[in-house]
C-alpha cells in the first residue's frame, strides 16, 4: 500500500478522505516544518500537497529520494497547473481523484528510512486475518526495560481498533506488570489460573471468560489474562500448562499477544529440573512470531545485540522493532545492528513525549502507520485508519 503525507490546509480534509480510500495517508500537516520533522524519522513514498509557493518551498525540493519518493501537487486552476507541471520533481495533477492512476503504478514503497537495506514499509500485505486463521505473537526484550509491555500493549490496542478480537497475556515469570501498568485489580493472576486449569484437565472457554480482564478505552477493547503478583511463583507457570492455555486462547481470539520474561537460561546441570526460564524459550518457540524489542541509547543497543543471539536458536528470525529512537538517530542505530548482528530493524519507534500505559495507548492511534507496519510484519493486515492530524 502507498503511504501518502499531506501538507496542505485543514481544510482539505476532504481531500484526504478520497485518498484513504486506496492508500495509507500517515499525517496531515500545514506546514514545511512539520514534513520535515515527520519524514526525519519514517520517509513515505508520496508527498500530496496544494499547488502553492506556501508549499512548494526551496525546502521541499532539498528533501532526499529516500524520505519522500515523489512530490505531487494538486493544482486545480490551467495557469497553477502549468506552473507546478514545470518544477523539479513534481508531478501535477488537476484533482485528487488523478492520484490513484498516476501513483498506484509508478510508485514503489519506501524500503528504508536511512539504510535502504532495512525495510520499514510492507510491499506485499498478508491476508487479513480472521477467527479461523489466529496468530500468536510473542513479545520480548532482554533485561533493562527496553519497552516490552507498552510494545504489547500498543499492538494490542491498534489490533483492537482495527476490529479484531484480542487477548492480551503477561506470562512474564521474573517481573509481570501488565495488571499494574493499566490499572487492573485482580484477585487471581490470570494466565497462572489458566495454567492450573489446563493442568487439571479443567481449561474451557467458559473458564477462560470468566478469569480474562477486559480493557476498554479510546474504542479498543481486548481481554487480558493478568501475571504473577510475585516472581517467586514462576513454578505455577510451566511450559507444558502455558503452551496449552496458548492452544485455547488461539480458537476463541483472531490474535494472542503474550508479554514474555527476558530470561532464557537453561538449567542443563541438573536433569528434569523445574526451568525457572523454561516457559519463555517455549513461548518463543511455539509463537508464529516473535517481537524483540530493544531500547536505542548505548546500552540497550548493547543488550538487545547479546540478546539476538540468545534467542537465535529459540526463534531465528524474530521481528526486530528498536524502542525510543530520537530523532535523527534512526541511521545510526540500523547501522549499529547491521555491523554486530545478522538481523535488520524492522520497526524503529520513534520517543514519545508521554509516559507509561498512556504513552503505550495514545501512541497507537498518534503513530498509526508505524503500528500498522509492525502489525503487518507479524501477519497481521489492519485496515487503514481514518484518523488524520493537522499540526499547526
Amino acid at each position: 500500500m502507498t503511504t501518502i503525507g499531506f501538507l496542505g490546509p485543514s481544510s482539505r480534509r476532504a481531500d484526504v478522505d478520497v485518498l484513504l480510500e486506496w492508500a495509507d495517508v500517515a499525517w496531515g500537516v500545514d506546514t514545511v516544518s512539520e514534513v520535515i520533522s515527520r519524514i526525519s524519522t519514517k520517509p513515505i513514498d508520496v508527498l500530496v500537497t496544494e499547488a502553492s509557493v506556501m508549499y512548494l518551498t526551496d525546502e521541499i525540493f532539498r528533501i532526499p529520494a529516500e524520505m519522500v519518493g515523489a512530490i505531487c501537487a494538486i493544482a486545480e486552476t490551467e495557469g497553477v497547473y502549468t506552473w507546478a507541471h514545470e518544477l523539479p520533481r513534481v508531478t501535477a495533477v488537476r484533482n485528487v481523484r488523478e492520484i490513484r492512476s498516476v501513483f498506484t503504478t509508478t510508485v514503489s514503497p519506501i524500503t528504508s528510512t536511512i539504510n535502504t537495506e532495512v525495510p520499514t514499509t510492507i510491499s506485499a500485505e498478508p491476508p487479513l486475518m480472521t477467527a479461523a486463521s489466529p496468530r500468536v505473537i510473542a513479545v520480548w526484550g532482554p533485561v533493562g526495560s527496553p519497552g516490552v509491555t507498552t510494545t504489547a500493549i500498543s499492538l494490542a490496542a491498534i489490533c483492537a481498533q482495527s476490529g479484531l478480537s484480542v487477548v492480551l497475556c503477561d506470562a512474564d515469570t521474573r517481573g509481570a506488570s501488565i495488571a499494574v501498568a493499566l490499572g487492573l485489580v485482580d484477585e487471581v493472576p490470570g494466565f497462572a489460573a489458566a495454567c492450573r486449569l489446563a493442568g487439571r484437565g479443567e481449561l474451557t472457554e467458559e473458564q477462560i471468560r470468566r478469569i480474562a480482564v477486559s480493557v476498554a478505552r479510546d474504542g479498543a477493547s481486548f481481554s487480558v489474562l493478568t501475571g504473577l503478583p510475585r516472581a517467586s511463583r514462576w513454578a505455577e507457570v510451566v511450559p507444558p500448562k502455558a503452551k496449552a492455555v496458548l492452544e485455547m486462547l488461539s480458537t476463541m481470539f483472531d490474535v494472542v499477544i503474550v508479554d514474555t520474561g527476558f530470561g532464557v537460561e537453561e538449567n542443563e546441570w541438573i536433569d528434569d529440573a523445574p526451568q525457572r526460564d523454561g516457559t519463555t524459550r517455549a513461548l518463543l518457540r511455539v509463537a508464529d512470531s516473535v517481537i524483540a524489542v530493544g531500547a536505542s541509547d548505548a546500552v540497550g543497543m548493547a543488550r538487545i545485540i547479546r540478546g539476538l543471539d540468545e534467542i537465535r536458536e529459540l526463534c531465528p528470525s524474530p521481528v526486530l522493532v528498536i524502542n525510543r529512537v530520537k530523532r535523527g538517530d534512526a541511521g545510526e542505530v540500523h547501522e549499529v545492528i547491521r555491523r554486530f548482528t545478522d538481523h535488520k530493524v524492522r520497526q524503529s519507534i520513534p520517543t514519545d513525549s508521554r509516559g507509561g500505559i498512556e504513552e503505550a495507548f495514545q501512541r497507537s492511534f498518534s503513530q498509526p502507520t508505524v503500528w500498522k507496519e509492525l502489525a503487518a510484519q507479524v501477519g497481521l493486515t489492519l485496515p487503514t485508519s481514518r484518523k488524520v492530524w493537522w499540526r499547526r
